[in-house]
């Protein structure tokens, strides 16, 4: 077990550093946009963010499935290169859809998702750059699943890094000198995959690859299978933007265009932690397919162990520093020194981040039953606490409870899903059915 538990901490390190990376492209913004546009445009990224994190959920679904079904037939390669070619076509069909979304309909999306005048103008011009980027972002993302799945993780760590650092250079320089507010935040944040895709091309250049782009044949129906063990990383995406979106409404209706900044403060630390527990679950899943591959139970076992241990560790340390620092984490984004609004997000650090280890339980569940080829289990985790019950008890206990209400909703809502995850561990963790 020494030599999975040390491949266990490498893989994992390296991931949580990825994931953590690619969080802070939109960190990132939400600092320089706070400080540079004032909370109108903390609340114009935040009503902004839903459309960016459906797309990053479809990036997310096809890297995660097509990888995975990648490392579980790694020994055939005429198949990894087929999966890989297919990934490559339909991350390019897909994109293309959202770019055009964004070049004629970027206006529409911000209207629906609540901006108004002022916030209206600014969400469109973020969410229209962002959106015109997303073929990189979807190759990128898909270029990140395939490296780490064929043993190079540390290159897929350094590409994330490097263009993190690029997009927050950037994002100054846009925001500040230059005086592009919106518009180059969003340019920053759409060269990052960019140069992301440029670092991880040496994987081909210097031949480390054991997969190459190749002529093959394309069904639409191989798309389904293909992508269906992303399909809870895909839930888990669209769920984080229909919170989004709830949470917003139910704001406007308690408070005003602060409350939805206080929120988008939350919700871009929230951003923080849930790409650490990502990290976690995408560490663990090319070792996990890989003992799946050779029906070695007992090690997954282990593996599941081990990641449930590391994430309550983990989740007590970041509770205690938000806990301590919820003030001086509210303050990064709140320029104009706002009282309500730091009230606000204190309030909401300290009710809505009581979620951590349960979240944390939830998300390494459902990414380790896809790993093991149960999309379906997957599915059930990340529905339930992502839409089904987080909805409506968000409504109900903000209708009781006003804003203190909606916070605690989501705290409970992984609490109970946490329960179910346990049983799905215990049940399929130790034996293949």
């Amino acid at each position: 077990m020494k030599q999975i538990r040390n491949k266990f901490f490498k893989y994992v390190s390296l991931n949580i550093m990825s994931m953590m990376g690619l969080s802070f492209y939109i960190l990132a913004d939400t600092f320089f946009i706070a400080n540079g546009c004032g909370s109108d445009g903390l609340a114009a990224l935040n009503i902004a963010l839903p459309a960016y994190g459906f797309m990053f959920a479809i990036s997310n679904m096809i890297g995660v499935g097509f990888g995975t079904r990648f490392k579980i037939g790694f020994d055939d390669y005429e198949l990894k290169c087929s999966i890989f070619s297919k990934g490559v076509f339909f991350a390019l069909l897909l994109s293309s859809i959202f770019l055009l979304t964004g070049l004629f309909f970027a206006s529409d999306i911000a209207y629906i998702m609540g901006a108004r005048d002022t916030v209206l103008d600014l969400s469109t011009t973020y969410l229209k750059v962002i959106l015109v980027f997303t073929p990189a972002f979807m190759i990128n993302s898909l270029l990140i699943s395939f490296i780490r799945n064929d043993n190079h993780p540390s290159l897929a760590m350094k590409s994330v890094i490097t263009s993190s650092i690029v997009n927050t250079v950037f994002d100054y320089i846009f925001i500040f000198p230059f005086d592009m507010g919106m518009f180059g935040a969003a340019i920053a944040t759409g060269i990052s995959p960019i140069v992301g895709i440029a670092i991880l091309s040496t994987h081909f250049i210097f031949k480390k690859n054991s997969f190459k782009l190749k002529k093959t044949k394309i069904e639409l129906k191989e798309f389904f299978y293909l992508s269906s063990l992303g399909i809870s990383s895909l839930i888990n995406e669209i769920s984080s933007s229909v919170v989004i979106i709830v949470f917003n409404l139910i704001l406007l209706k308690y408070s005003s265009n602060v409350g939805v900044a206080a929120y988008g403060v939350i919700a871009n630390i929230a951003l923080v932690v849930v790409a650490i527990f990502n990290g976690v679950g995408n560490g663990i899943q090319p070792i996990i397919s890989e003992n799946y591959a050779k029906k070695d139970f007992k090690s997954i076992s282990y593996i599941i162990k081990l990641a449930i241990i590391t994430e309550i560790i983990i989740s007590v340390i970041l509770y205690a520093y938000m806990y301590i620092n919820a003030e001086f984490l509210t303050n990064l984004f709140n320029s104009n020194k706002d009282a309500t609004l730091l009230k606000m997000a204190v309030e909401g650090i300290t009710i809505y981040f009581l979620s951590i280890p349960f979240t944390g339980i939830n998300m390494i569940t459902a990414t380790s039953m896809q790993a093991m080829e149960k999309p379906r289990i997957s599915f059930i985790i990340s529905i339930l606490r992502g839409i089904i019950i987080i909805v409506p008890l968000s409504i109900y206990l903000s209708s009781m409870f006003m804003i203190r209400g909606m916070w605690g909703s989501y705290t409970l809502t992984e609490m109970i899903v946490s329960l179910m995850s346990i049983v799905f561990i215990m049940k399929y963790g130790k034996n293949k059915e």
